[in-house]
């Protein structure tokens, strides 16, 4: 066991390069850690974490007690930047080639700089094997892996697509070599123009997340505009591209998509037979990720994601959407390199296809909270140029606001109005609809009677904030039949403004109070309009 840790602290020297003073290793104890953590996880012989050891009340570190349970994921996946908490970093080992399942094993540094590997679950039989394949990998480096089905595909798919028949330079005929550019060359050529799906909301070639709370309708706006776009029309003057559509769902049957479906073509004045160029994949009914993690965390596709590429290769859409992240990533939403690896998995797909690619995902608590709409790590927001967020209203069922939350190639801040009507959305264009209009005379009608009842009895309410405050006091009693405070203000002010409802105050002048009456029944003495 001592060659054994012996080798450990060697390998880490030679990660760490030319043996530095002690006070220079904890500046790079950041790099150090990353470093260890990458290379394990380029082996492949286990899964890699860095986390947090538990803390003692002076906020040093607790090795002594860590277990599984008890590590903390580094928040957002970044370094600390709290010292005692930087101290507090270590990598967790587990899921190790020949070992138990339940084996899981720390490396950690002490103050010093010197590195500790130690068993803290799992039979004690498996320690000697953990270490050595941990010491192994850290000293080694990794062997040059195989492409990915999908990297393979890909490669394949921009041959067919951008063959190269045009001379290269030099420096680009050595397998590898970097094609350098000098922009001078572009001088009095046209510049290229820029190519959007949607202009200014979605752009062509790559990727647009679309956040949205469950059940707002971003899959309906979704499948709203894609439909739109197979079938050459345009909607709520988002003005889609014309083309071949590929959508796929993963949260609705396919009865659900007919329904929607139907409801958007009738909307538009066309039919189901108008969706020739559409193509959907409903995968409510089975396992839908497209991208799994692999024992060292690395994202790979799964064979529904190649069948998915296969047949977006056959049909050649214009938009890829994909409904919705929570369905088919498989991955840890917070950690930002699996996050970067699946962004960049379906931009290759943009790329190649040359079309847009529309992610469909939920906001985080937090996302919520802030009103950002973002998902997890940074990541999610970082690693695409376009993010578009959906939100409803809180007091009109109905009504909904599209928001450019990113725009790396448009104006940022826009926002679209939109109202659900009849299975669709429609633009809202700020005039009152009939059913605004049935609940405005509703709770004029509301205000009007409980406020001559409230009279008649003697009581009092008055048009400020307050205890008395004639809204709230109304929409408590029994005959507001679950009109909102809000709607009973509307009305108020709608009926203070029309002399429908006038103010009056009572009593002697040193304590005069404040009535709200119908003009109507204004047939007190002694009180004088407000």
């Amino acid at each position: 066991m001592a060659s054994i840790l012996k080798q450990l602290e060697t390998n880490i020297e030679e990660l760490r390069g030319t043996p530095a003073p002690r006070a220079s290793e904890a500046d790079s104890r950041e790099a150090l850690v990353f470093g260890i953590n990458d290379r394990l996880v380029n082996h492949g012989h286990a899964t890699v974490n860095v986390v947090l050891a538990p803390a003692l009340p002076d906020g040093s570190p607790d090795f002594g007690h860590a277990d599984p349970a008890n590590l903390e994921p580094l928040p957002a996946d970044e370094w600390p930047e709290d010292p005692q908490d930087a101290k507090r970093v270590s990598i967790l080992v587990d899921q190790i080639d020949g070992c138990s399942p339940e084996t899981s094993m720390m490396l950690f540094f002490t103050d010093f700089g010197d590195p500790v590997l130690e068993q803290i679950a799992g039979p004690e039989a498996d320690g000697d094997i953990a270490m050595r394949i941990i010491g192994r990998d850290i000293g080694a480096r990794p062997p040059e892996r195989k492409p990915t089905p999908l990297s393979e595909s890909m490669a394949k798919l921009a041959k067919d697509l951008f063959p190269t028949d045009a001379p290269v330079a030099a420096n680009d005929n050595k397998p590898g070599a970097l094609r350098l550019i000098n922009p001078a060359d572009w001088y009095g050529r046209p510049v290229p123009t820029r190519e959007w799906y949607a202009e200014d909301l979605i752009p062509n070639r790559q990727v647009t997340i679309v956040n949205g709370d469950g059940g707002v309708g971003k899959s309906l706006l979704s499948l709203q505009i894609a439909a739109a776009g197979s079938m050459c029309v345009d909607t709520l003057d988002i003005g889609p591209a014309a083309g071949r559509v590929l959508y796929v769902g993963a949260e609705d049957e396919e009865d659900e998509f007919w329904r929607r479906l139907d409801d958007i073509t009738v909307a538009h004045g066309r039919s189901l037979r108008h969706l020739s160029d559409f193509r959907l994949i409903p995968l409510a009914d089975r396992d839908a990720l497209l991208v799994v993690p692999d024992k060292a965390g690395n994202m790979k596709p799964t064979p529904l994601m190649e069948k998915v590429i296969e047949a977006a290769a056959d049909f050649r859409p214009r938009l890829i959407v994909l409904d919705t992240a929570a369905d088919l990533y498989g991955g840890d939403e917070i950690k930002r390199g699996q996050v970067r690896q699946f962004i960049s998995a379906l931009r290759q797909i943009a790329i190649g296809f040359d079309c847009a690619v529309v992610l469909l995902a939920h906001p985080s608590l937090q996302g919520m909270q802030s009103g950002t709409g973002s998902s997890g790590s940074t990541a999610w927001n970082n690693s695409v140029r376009s993010r578009l967020y959906l939100t409803a209203d809180k007091d009109d069922p109905d009504l909904r606001i599209l928001s450019t939350m990113k725009a790396n190639y448009g104006r940022k801040g826009g926002e679209i109005k939109l109202r659900w009507k009849d299975g669709a959305f429609v633009l809202d264009d700020g005039k009152p609809t009939a059913a605004s209009v049935l609940v405005q005379a509703q709770a004029e009608r509301v205000f009007r009677d409980a406020l001559s009842s409230i009279n008649r009895t003697g009581d009092r309410v008055a048009r400020t904030k307050g205890v008395n405050y004639a809204p709230k006091i109304i929409a408590a009693r029994p005959e507001a039949s679950g009109v909102t405070v809000k709607a009973l203000e509307a009305a108020m002010h709608t009926m203070l403004s029309s002399g429908e409802v006038k103010v009056v105050m009572e009593g002697p002048p040193s304590k005069s109070r404040q009535r709200l009456v119908l003009a109507s029944e204004d047939f007190g003495s002694g009180r004088h309009a407000a």
